[in-house]
């Protein structure tokens, strides 16, 4: 198999069709950020994540749920070669992203093993329902926040600086390279649901912008109309893309959120007051028909395929 997340048909054919719904948790589906555990009146979810961001991952995907992220727990298989800096390190990081989102290391589980190369970092995240997480309606205008690629271009740089710098000012690479605050979707999932309307949610990660859009509208049972022209993506962050001819659409782009709601125009304004970039990108429409326009072309949004990112880790 490919490196990278599983295919929505290996997903489908190995992993959903041999799971059921029991006790009080939500079933698996494409496109749902996160899983519902009602138990004795709390309403629980949890969000699972891998990779050197993990906690940013995982508390995104609950926010994208609709929720707020309490803490972590995280797993550590580590190879027989490391040594205990090695693991330190990668606590401290953990810990480290950890303040950045306001959550705690709860508890977790550590192991040496043989049958890895390198260490594997898993965060499972664990918060609370701030709202019920809803599905898309055909008809509704479909709004992002800030930018795609973020996340994505900063595995490239990290790896191929100097190849960059050999081309770009350094003042490229500065502009390119998101803060982790940037990478972060809890500010703007909380106001939405503090306007109380209808409408989804879902962050765009692994797979980029296309595969959010796939996901939402698989999730949902709908179509997608989308203006590619309005999806932003920073000029600093395309001259890195041509350069080592990367696609943006289909590059990872933590930070960047998915919201449907009857008048996008109103939440556009809404998060531009409370200084998050936001754009209306397209309409969710009736029957299976996800089109991507694109100046005098138009073209029908593909299976999700797999992320830029895995040419450079």
């Amino acid at each position: 198999m490919k490196r990278g997340k599983v295919s929505d048909t290996i997903l489908d054919r190995s992993v959903f069709k041999l799971l059921g719904r029991r006790g009080n948790t939500s079933k698996p589906a494409y496109g749902q950020d996160a899983a519902h555990i009602h138990s004795q009146g709390w309403d629980t979810l949890a969000a699972a994540a891998t990779g050197s961001l993990a906690v940013y991952r995982a508390v995104n995907n609950i926010s994208a749920a609709g929720g707020a992220a309490d803490c972590i727990m995280n797993t550590i298989i580590i190879d027989e070669k490391s040594r205990e800096i090695r693991l330190k390190e990668i606590i401290k990081e953990l810990d480290r992203q950890c303040q950045v989102v306001g959550v705690g290391i709860a508890g977790g589980h550590t192991t040496v093993c043989p049958n890895v190369n390198s260490p594997v970092v898993s965060v499972t995240a664990i918060g609370h329902k701030l709202r019920t997480h809803q599905k898309a309606v055909a008809g509704q205008d479909i709004v992002m926040t800030k930018h795609i690629g973020m996340s994505g271009i900063r595995t490239v740089i990290s790896h191929k600086r100097d190849e960059i710098l050999n081309v770009l000012p350094e003042d490229v690479i500065n502009k390119a390279f998101a803060a982790d605050e940037e990478l972060i979707i809890a500010k703007e999932a909380q106001i939405f649901i503090k306007q109380n309307i209808d409408g989804a949610m879902h962050d765009a990660s692994e797979g980029g912008i296309f595969a959010a859009l796939w996901d939402m509208a698989e999730y949902s049972g709908t179509g997608l109309d989308i203006d590619l022209r309005h999806i932003s993506v920073k000029q600093e962050i395309i001259e890195i893309c041509e350069l080592f001819n990367i696609n943006p659409y289909i590059l990872d782009s933590m930070g960047c959120l998915l919201m449907t709601c009857e008048n996008g125009c109103d939440i556009v304004n809404i998060m531009k007051q409370n200084g998050i970039e936001a754009a209306v990108i397209g309409k969710i429409t009736d029957g299976n028909n996800r089109i991507i326009h694109n100046t005098e072309e138009d073209r029908y949004l593909g299976l999700p395929e797999q992320d830029e990112i895995y040419r450079f880790i």
